[in-house]
């Protein structure tokens, strides 16, 4: 029994045409989105937590966000918001993880949100 082996023949020439053509048009689809922006989202602010407390501190900013974030004790964090208002002054809760107490104070955007032991329960400043 015997079989055939089947050669494949290239016209190479018809490759030699086609090669640029492909390469153009990979390079330009590759380059099209370059020139692009990306579309802008809501303008944002932030605000900086630093916990000096002993416990483990949940923070929010009243009235513009839902979530709270967490902050372990001596931790740092950067709470970050929408602020389609552009206001400069906001609430700012900390709710303790321990006995859920809580405080809250009004500070400006930007500033640092510092939460601490007060006589039984956990207080806040702006600084």
């Amino acid at each position: 029994m015997m079989t055939l082996a089947r050669t494949r023949v290239f016209d190479h020439a018809a490759i030699m045409t086609r090669a640029p053509v492909v390469l153009a048009l990979a390079l330009s689809a590759a380059l099209t989105a370059c020139g692009e922006e990306e579309p802008k989202g809501p303008p944002t602010s932030e605000i900086y937590v630093r916990n000096e407390s002993s416990t483990e501190a949940n923070v929010r900013v009243k009235f513009w966000t839902k979530d709270y974030v967490r902050v372990t004790s001596g931790d740092k964090a950067t709470v970050k918001f929408v602020n389609t208002e552009k206001a400069n002054a906001v609430q700012v809760e900390a709710k303790s993880r321990k006995q859920w107490d809580d405080c809250w104070v009004t500070m400006n955007v930007g500033q640092t949100l510092v939460v601490f032991d007060a006589t039984e329960r956990i207080g806040c400043r702006a600084e």
